[in-house]
């Protein structure tokens, strides 16, 4: 999933740096911004609850915390993309431990709504890939390394690759002083919207390199927001 995730990112980089280089200095305003993003995400588990519930297992709650970063490249009212996020899910009660991890990149593409020297305000709209891993395990009954080889319970399922959507808005500020024609330094911004995960993952999942069946459909559907500590500039 890790492989994944630097490849797109990977591509992503490669794609704007071609985009700037051949249409940025052509547009009526050029630029970009880039950071890192913070935020929460809630997520589709309502499927997964019911399971473990079944199972008398804890249920995971609350949103997830989201970390990782991105920037875009700004070609005249168009904006080119991209992102990598890892969300990740706790949840602790009595003697059980899980853990909802969640990967993805995307390629984003947007419009600029509004500008005005330093403030940026734009639409947009990504897609790409991810991945999930799924961890239940049993607090140890014995602290001793020979009794853990026979009596320390754990499982980590492992999804295959997933498509991801999403659609948002944002925006965005650079914190220096403005010129009369461009703008450049410290930026901050904020964004939220909605992913979609609608499709089951690409080669199902799988425990310990074996396929398992049955599993209750659950993954990064649902609301985000961030917060985008990084810098940028603008000629307009």
């Amino acid at each position: 999933m890790k492989n994944l995730s630097r490849t797109i990112v990977s591509l992503i980089v490669l794609i704007i740096a071609s985009l700037t280089f051949s249409q940025g200095f052509f547009s009526e305003e050029f630029g970009g911004i880039g950071g890192v993003d913070i935020g929460a995400k809630w997520m589709d588990v309502s499927e997964l609850n019911k399971m473990l519930k079944k199972n008398k297992l804890p249920e995971l709650s609350g949103p997830a915390f989201l970390a990782g970063g991105g920037g875009y490249a700004l070609l005249g009212k168009v904006l080119y993309g991209g992102e990598g996020y890892g969300i990740y899910m706790l949840e602790k009660a009595d003697e059980y431990t899980l853990k909802l991890d969640v990967g993805y990149g995307l390629f984003d593409i947007g419009y600029l709504i509004y500008a005005k020297q330093a403030l940026r305000i734009y639409g947009i709209g990504g897609v790409g890939f991810g991945g999930m891993k799924f961890n239940i395990s049993k607090d140890p009954t014995s602290k001793k390394f020979d009794d853990l080889l026979t009596n320390y319970w754990e499982n980590s399922f492992e999804s295959g690759v997933i498509p991801i959507f999403k659609i948002g808005a944002g925006a965005d500020y650079i914190l220096a002083p403005k010129g009369s024609s461009s703008t450049g330094g410290l930026a901050i911004g904020i964004s939220a919207g909605y992913v979609f995960a609608p499709f089951d993952p690409i080669g199902g999942w799988e425990l310990s390199d074996t396929s398992v069946s049955n599993v209750p459909k659950f993954g990064p559907t649902g609301p985000y927001i961030t917060i985008k500590i990084g810098g940028g500039a603008f000629v307009f």
